[in-house]
C-alpha cells in the first residue's frame, strides 16, 4: 500500500467514486442454460488499484459502524490525515474492524474483499428494465460464520408475486490448486444442499419494510423449498486476472437442481490483477489508523 489514503480517495472520487467506474463489463455465455457476466477490475495501474482499495475499505467501514457515525468519522479523519489513534477512541474504531482485520488472516480477508466486490458491483449497477432492487444488504459482518453470501430482491410489477430474488454463494479462487470450474462447482452445490437452510437463516422480524414487501419475504422460505420460479441461485467468484477462464458456468444446471425454471442460474466472475495483495492493501487502508 505505497500510495496515501488521501490520494487514493482523490483519484477514486476523480474517477466517479465507484467501483464501478474502475470495471468493465461483459455478458458471456448466452446460449448456456447459467449465463455469466466477466467483470474486469482495475489493472495494473497503481493509482486505479489504490483508488479501488480505498472504495472498498471505505465502504466496509461505513458498514461495520453503520449507526456509529461517530466511530466512523473517528477512522476516516486520522487514516487520511496519516495518524494513529490512540486510547479510547482507537478502543472505539477496533470494535469495528477487529472481528475480520485484526487477526491479518490473508485467506478470510481475501474471501471477505471478494463478498464487497460482489456488493459493490451488484449495488451500483445501472437499473434493469422493468424492475428495480427492493433489497440488497451489504455483505454481513463476520469471516467465514458459514450462513448465507447474499441476497437480492428485485421488485417486478406485473409478475405473478410482485418480486424476485437471488440467493447468491461466494468464492474466491487463489492458490496453486484452486481452478475456476473447481470452485464454481462447488459453489453450486453447497447452495443445492443448503440454499433452504440459508434461507430459514435470514430475519426480518425488526425491519422496516413495505406491506407488499412483508408478504412477499415471509414466503420466500416456502418459495425456495417448493421451487418456485420466483426464487433464484447465483455464484460469484473473485479470481486473479491471469485465470480468467475463456468458458465458464457450462454445467452449472447439473450441479444446481432445485431450480429449474429459465433464468434459475446466474453466474458472475470477477477478475482482478494480484487479487490477495489487492485485499492486502484494502486492509492496509481499514488498519492504517490503528
Amino acid at each position: 500500500m505505497a500510495i496515501p489514503a488521501q490520494q487514493a480517495m482523490e483519484h477514486a472520487q476523480a474517477v466517479g467514486g465507484r467501483l464501478v467506474d474502475l470495471t468493465s463489463r461483459e455478458l458471456r455465455g448466452e446460449q448456456q442454460v447459467c449465463r455469466w457476466e466477466l467483470v474486469v477490475t482495475i489493472g495494473q495501474e497503481p493509482e486505479d488499484r489504490a483508488a479501488a482499495a480505498w472504495i472498498i475499505a471505505d465502504e466496509i467501514m461505513k458498514a461495520r459502524t453503520d449507526l456509529d457515525d461517530h466511530g466512523y468519522r473517528l477512522w476516516r479523519e486520522n487514516v487520511l490525515a496519516e495518524t494513529k489513534l490512540a486510547g479510547p477512541d482507537r478502543e472505539h474504531v477496533l470494535l469495528h474492524a477487529s472481528p475480520v482485520f485484526e487477526a491479518n488472516d490473508a485467506t478470510g480477508v481475501t474471501g471477505y474483499v471478494g463478498e464487497w466486490l460482489w456488493y459493490l458491483l451488484t449495488r451500483d449497477l445501472p437499473p434493469e428494465p422493468g424492475r428495480s432492487v427492493e433489497i440488497l444488504d451489504p455483505p454481513k459482518s463476520a469471516v467465514n460464520d458459514g450462513g448465507p453470501d447474499g441476497l437480492v430482491i428485485h421488485r417486478v410489477p406485473g409478475s405473478e408475486l410482485g418480486f424476485v430474488f437471488r440467493l447468491w454463494e461466494m468464492k474466491k479462487v487463489t492458490g496453486a490448486t484452486s481452478t475456476a470450474d473447481g470452485t464454481i462447482r462447488k459453489a453450486w452445490k453447497q447452495l443445492n444442499t443448503e440454499g433452504a437452510r440459508y434461507m430459514g437463516q435470514f430475519s426480518w422480524g425488526g425491519r422496516e419494510l413495505a406491506a407488499d414487501t412483508r408478504v412477499f419475504v415471509s414466503s420466500m422460505p416456502r418459495q425456495w423449498v417448493e421451487r418456485k420460479a420466483s426464487g433464484n441461485g447465483g455464484v460469484s467468484i473473485a479470481l486473479n486476472a491471469a485465470d480468467t477462464p475463456a468458458t465458464a458456468f457450462r454445467l452449472s444446471h447439473t450441479h444446481f437442481t432445485t431450480h429449474t425454471h429459465p433464468g434459475a442460474l446466474q453466474g458472475l466472475v470477477v477478475a482482478i490483477e494480484d487479487l490477495e495483495n489487492f485485499a492486502k492493501d484494502v486492509r492496509g487502508y481499514v488498519w492504517s489508523g490503528l
